[in-house]
């Protein structure tokens, strides 16, 4: 735990210009120091206002001239993503790009995390991989980057280092985006948001005579609610719902849960070097989930379900509560009208002593483009586009707080509904960027090229806890903790024998504050 007191929650609402101001402080401190086919201030503890879905229809695009020789001749374009929000926004630009070219057709898939494991590493193998796409979970930037599997943008977007001085600092950064003084990554939105809020069914909630938009759920009245709307349902519907064969669904819950009652970092603790895996904060927010589980409250078939089959269901009133991000909010208020969303803050072991979910450099949403591609002048055409306010308020007014625009003056240019709207002020109010290593020390990405992925993950840990595969938390964790610091020593030592200066200590940031963003690491972040 740090020294420094967790803020209390009680605070006034967050404005849209003091947002505004946040999110340029940042900035300010970080400086200081036809052819589309579509696979498709604490704030108030709540939200619970049922109308307002963003409009959708009739956006006029302001796509300039472009600065890029782009082809005469036909073109196909592949674009990949894991969908979601980012689908409103793509499924309305693509066709005005094509109309605005008409001899360049947009397959644009926004598909789902497993899915582009599969396709991308197979695409990576065999040459196959689409033009643009996000990468794997499983695959870092870093070992994208060596491999050559990504092209630099440097290369492809008309007077690059022009776009990237317009993002905010922070965006990119040596050893995240950035290798060998050439930018690979292009993260075009921001990191500012809660990923695992309370989403829940105020009809059933307000039933079982709980109100998340009045007070912030204890993680005992989490349980005590997803009990009582379980037995409410009668069959119908059950208490919770989560997306269990995802990759890192489950452990994304509990590093939520877990930091913001005191685990610093997440899983790792830049305070002091180690692996919180079995700290109490983690093994409280395993036993909560785990209790759900052995109470009968999570939806049947859950932990059949990957995250898109998870949200899917929670609109049909399958069931009443999940801790998902804002991404939802869009999808779930324009498709079914009549489902009645609530938005909360995550439930906390102390609602009066909550730490803030921390970030790294590099933003959201990055996206990569394949090295072999032969169309680098559309996909630097359109990520010049994103790179500019139009495009940015653009992306704002169709995705909302899901994903929120990078840009402080496209935030000014957009109208959130309600539910989006306290989303976005959670993601300002309870999100802090944290420290990077190989920021300070270009050399930690070494380190990173050589370490390798734990087998069994956190995530398999994990999964075989709650299907009971596995018994016994504090071994599992335990295991965990010891594999993962011993593969992190084995890495630096690989590291320093390769010749690079690291050590353990360039993993120890002893001064950072976590309820502050970090700003001396910012110092060093690439524009």
């Amino acid at each position: 735990m740090s020294e420094r007191e967790p803020r209390n929650l009680t605070r006034s609402r967050v404005s849209r210009r003091s947002l505004l101001r946040a999110s340029g402080g940042l900035a300010g401190a970080a400086l200081a120091t036809g052819g589309l086919h579509a696979v498709s201030s604490a704030p108030t503890a709540g939200s619970s206002t049922r109308r307002g879905a963003i409009r959708q229809d009739d956006y006029a695009f302001n796509i300039p001239d472009s600065a890029a020789a782009l082809p005469t001749e036909e073109a196909q374009l592949r674009w990949m993503d894991s969908g979601d929000a980012k689908a409103f926004f793509f499924n309305a630009f693509f066709p005005a790009y094509m109309a605005k070219y008409p001899n360049i057709e947009v397959q644009y898939d926004g598909t789902n995390w497993n899915q582009i494991q599969q396709v991308i590493t197979l695409g990576f193998r065999n040459g196959s991989a689409p033009d643009v796409f996000q990468l794997p979970l499983t695959v870092p930037m870093s070992e994208a980057v060596n491999n050559s599997w990504v092209g630099a943008l440097d290369d492809i977007v008309p007077n690059w280092a022009e776009v990237k001085a317009r993002f905010p600092a922070g965006t990119f950064a040596p050893g995240v985006t950035d290798f060998n003084g050439k930018t690979y990554g292009y993260p075009a939105t921001s990191n500012k948001r809660v990923n695992n809020l309370l989403l829940y069914n105020q009809d059933h909630l307000a039933e079982a005579g709980y109100d998340p938009s009045a007070a912030v759920m204890t993680w005992d009245d989490f349980r005590a609610a997803a009990r009582t709307c379980t037995e409410q349902g009668g069959g119908d519907y059950y208490g919770l719902i989560a997306g269990v064969t995802q990759n890192n669904a489950l452990p994304n819950v509990i590093n939520a849960l877990a930091q913001m009652a005191g685990a610093i970092g997440g899983e790792f603790n830049y305070q002091t070097g180690e692996y919180n895996y079995t700290t109490s904060e983690y093994a409280g927010a395993i036993e909560l989930i785990l209790a759900i589980q052995a109470d009968g409250s999570f939806f049947p078939g859950t932990a059949s379900l990957d995250n898109p089959g998870a949200r899917g269901r929670m609109p049909q009133g399958v069931a009443s509560m999940i801790l998902q991000g804002p991404w939802n909010i869009v999808p779930w208020t324009q498709e079914n009208p009549d489902f009645n969303l609530g938005v909360a803050m995550t439930p906390q072991l102390n609602p009066d002593t909550m730490y803030p979910v921390t970030f790294g450099p590099g933003g959201s949403n990055t996206w990569a483009y394949s090295s072999e591609t032969q169309l680098g002048a559309i996909v630097g055409d359109i990520f010049s586009y994103m790179g500019t306010v139009d495009g940015q308020a653009a992306w704002g007014h169709f995705v909302g707080a899901g994903d929120p625009p990078q840009f402080p003056e496209a935030l000014d240019q957009i109208e959130l509904d309600p539910l989006s709207q306290q989303a976005l002020e959670y993601g300002f109010e309870w999100t802090r960027l944290r420290p990077e290593p190989s920021v300070r020390n270009p050399e930690v990405q070494q380190v990173y090229l050589e370490e390798t992925a734990l087998t069994p993950s956190w995530n398999d840990v994990m999964v075989g806890l709650f299907t009971g595969q596995l018994t016994d938390v504090a071994a599992s964790m335990q295991d965990l903790q010891d594999r993962a610091t011993a593969e992190r020593a084995r890495a630096i030592q690989a590291a320093q024998d390769n010749g690079a200066a690291v050590s353990l200590d360039d993993f120890i940031f002893a001064d950072w504050d976590p309820m502050q963003d970090y700003a001396p690491e910012s110092a060093a972040l690439d524009r």
